[in-house]
């Protein structure tokens, strides 16, 4: 089942990209429908690939490295449940960023898009 892209962006929250004391952050919301990842392409801001084992996601009080999620050890995606997810990596410069995002859920398949926010 291919979502368009145009649907996707809508589970990015606008306005949510920070820079924290390790890093960035930024977060999705589930608005679809239930789902669970069971893979995570390393996310991408501007031209940098970040590495998954720099990434973790966390929602309703639980954390997991990026790198963890496979289909033996999913991620579920909730709908209406918030998804911070931190990069620890530099901070972003002020100003505008593209950010990329790539998911492999079980019941969509490849969940591909890309959003702009600012810091």
């Amino acid at each position: 089942m291919q979502i368009p892209s145009f649907l996707l962006r809508k589970l990015y929250m606008k306005g949510s990209l920070t820079n924290t004391d390790s890093g960035f952050a930024f977060k999705i919301k589930n608005s679809l429908s239930p789902g669970t990842a069971i893979g995570v392409a390393p996310f991408k801001v501007d031209d940098t690939e970040y590495p998954l084992d720099n990434t973790i996601l966390k929602s309703e009080g639980m954390e997991v490295k990026a790198s963890e999620i496979s289909e033996s050890s999913p991620f579920m995606i909730k709908v209406g449940v918030e998804i911070e997810v931190h990069i620890n990596a530099d901070p972003l410069p002020e100003g505008e960023h593209k950010i990329y995002i790539s998911i492999n859920t079980k019941e969509a398949g490849t969940l591909s898009f890309d959003v702009t926010d600012s810091v």
